[in-house]
C-alpha cells in the first residue's frame, strides 16, 4: 500500500458540520426534532384555544432543537476552534499499512486501522471514529484531491481489519 499524506486544518465549519450530524444523526437527536414538530404542529393546531403563555412555551420548546441548540453548537464550535492551540493548528495526517499517523508540531500519535470502529462519508467529508465521540474529521475540500484515494484506502483497511482482535 502506497502512504498517503495530506494536511487538515479544521475550521469552525467543519466542526459544526460534524457536530451538527453527530447530534442531529441519533435516536436522541431524532426524538429532540420530533419533540419540536409536534409542539409547533399542537401549537399551530390548537392556536385558537391556548392562552398565550401556552402558545410562547410551545414556540419556545418548537425552536428549542431547530434553532437554538443548533446556535448554540456553532458558538461551541467557535470557542473550541479560538481558544483549543491543538485545533487551530495543521494536522498533518499520514495513511499507512500499519495505521493513521497524526502530527502536530512536536506531537505524534498513531492509530491501528482496528481502532477505528466506525467510518462515515457525507457530502462534506469523511469522519473515522475510534470511539462514540472521538473522530477524524477530513473535510473533502482539504483533502489536497486526494479525497478519493483517501477513501478508498480507509474503506480497505477497515474491511481488512474488521474482525481483527489484537493480542493482549
Amino acid at each position: 500500500m502506497k502512504e498517503i499524506d495530506f494536511d487538515i486544518t479544521l475550521h469552525v465549519r467543519d466542526l459544526f458540520v460534524f457536530t451538527m450530524r453527530h447530534t442531529y444523526y441519533s435516536i436522541s437527536g431524532a426524538f429532540s426534532l420530533l419533540i419540536s414538530f409536534g409542539s409547533l404542529f399542537i401549537c399551530l393546531w390548537n392556536l385558537k384555544h391556548f392562552e398565550t403563555t401556552t402558545i410562547l412555551a410551545l414556540l419556545f420548546i418548537a425552536l428549542l432543537f431547530t434553532v437554538i441548540q443548533p446556535l448554540m453548537l456553532y458558538g461551541k464550535c467557535r470557542v473550541q476552534i479560538r481558544k483549543s492551540d491543538s485545533i487551530n493548528q495543521s494536522l498533518h495526517y499520514t495513511l499507512a499499512e500499519e495505521g493513521i499517523t497524526v502530527r502536530q508540531a512536536e506531537q505524534e500519535a498513531e492509530v491501528k486501522w482496528y481502532d477505528v470502529r466506525k467510518v462515515t462519508q457525507t457530502k462534506s467529508g469523511l469522519y473515522l471514529y475510534m470511539s462514540p465521540v472521538r473522530a477524524f474529521i477530513f473535510p473533502k475540500e482539504q483533502c489536497s484531491g486526494q479525497y478519493e484515494a483517501i477513501y478508498s484506502t480507509v474503506m480497505e483497511q477497515v474491511e481488512k481489519y474488521k474482525d481483527y482482535t489484537p493480542e493482549e
